[in-house]
């Protein structure tokens, strides 16, 4: 599963109001430095701490900024990752996982995308429901590419974070 495949310099002269848009996007400065929320349409700008309710997390350089709602999530699922990876028979432990799951009336998803091949920010976004912005790239010795994750709501990720804890504490109540 693989969330970004490259990122788009999109476009933006520099700051206008919403209202004087024809296509109803917003702006943004000379320097590419955000992207438009695909949820209100707010134009994000996390360097400068200028972001909408639905930010969650910046990625910049594959490397996620400033997400507690995140972070708590990609802890709990590279425990329960970790554990599925380190069992002697992986497809028993899945198995004996689905079972718990579904004991816990948690959603099977949760032991799916457990396997160590994925990428936590890639389960993340899958599980909570996210909405990935299209990114943006900034040119120059500081420059780089980033893109936004954006939530309607912190429920689903919550409910993902509280699953894989469940999971642990069943599987291995000593952790």
């Amino acid at each position: 599963m693989s969330m970004r495949n490259g990122f788009d310099a999109g476009g933006g002269d520099d700051h206008e109001d919403d209202e004087d848009r024809d296509d109803g996007a917003t702006a943004g400065p000379v320097e590419d430095d955000g992207e438009s929320c695909p949820l209100c349409g707010f134009f994000n700008s996390p360097a400068v701490g200028d972001t909408c309710s639905h930010h969650r997390a910046w990625v910049w350089d594959d490397v996620v900024e400033g997400s507690p709602v995140y972070d708590e999530f990609a802890m709990a699922w590279s425990d329960f990752s970790e554990l599925a990876s380190n069992a002697e028979d992986v497809a028993e432990f899945a198995d004996n996982a689905l079972g718990l799951a579904e004991s816990l009336s948690l959603p099977d998803a949760l032991v799916a995308y457990a396997h160590w091949e994925n990428a936590p920010l890639d389960v993340f976004v899958e599980l909570s429901g996210a909405a990935v912005g299209e990114g943006w790239t900034v040119s120059g010795p500081l420059g780089g590419t980033g893109y936004c994750v954006y939530l309607e709501s912190d429920e689903r990720a919550h409910a993902a974070t509280d699953g894989y804890r469940a999971l642990l504490a069943a599987i291995d109540p000593g952790r």
